[in-house]
């Protein structure tokens, strides 16, 4: 009986010091996918290449990471962001190198009216994956909640030099006039 006692003890401490696998190996897919964006003609030929990249972003290190990542996801939907930000805070401490566990937690910050909190979540998102669409138009979205305008102009132009088609250049002050 104590054999037993002792191998479940050791069994739930190895559980709770877990770590974070590496990220998926993506790299090659997302190369691709961000080509195929550059030269897509239509707007609908690059909504399927965006809703590829999300796919990839939203691959997570593993199955914890992943049930983590979906309960955050699933929490901002149904607008519990306080729940929501604290599942992806228990996402960023499992895996603080997976980009789309501070991607969500900016966007529930985002949404709660939290911009301060929102920017470094981004920043962090854009240090481990910088040519996050998501994260570069929050970015922009972000500072433009701020009243800086100059600095959300920049992240919507380096998502417009990514994806031709994106809503984004609507934010885009004199774009027009300056092509």
């Amino acid at each position: 009986m104590k054999f037993i006692f002792a191998a479940l003890l050791a069994i739930m401490a190895s559980i709770g010091s877990a770590e974070c696998p590496d990220n998926p190996p993506i790299t090659q897919a997302l190369n691709k996918a961000y080509t195929d964006l550059k030269f897509a003609k239509f707007s609908a030929e690059a909504q399927v290449v965006t809703d590829e990249l999300w796919r990839l972003w939203t691959q997570a290190p593993d199955g914890e990471a992943q049930r983590l990542l979906n309960s955050g996801m699933l929490r901002i939907r149904q607008g519990d962001l306080r729940a929501a930000q604290e599942q992806l805070s228990d996402l960023i401490a499992y895996c603080p190198n997976y980009a789309e566990g501070y991607n969500q937690r900016a966007f529930a910050r985002y949404l709660a009216f939290d911009f301060e909190k929102a920017l470094p979540d981004l920043a962090r998102t854009l240090a481990i994956q910088p040519r996050h669409l998501g994260a570069l138009s929050g970015k922009g979205l972000t500072h433009l909640a701020l009243g800086q305008e100059a600095l959300a102009e920049i992240e919507f132009r380096k998502v417009l030099a990514l994806n031709p088609f994106t809503p984004d250049q609507d934010l885009i002050q004199d774009l027009g006039t300056d092509l």
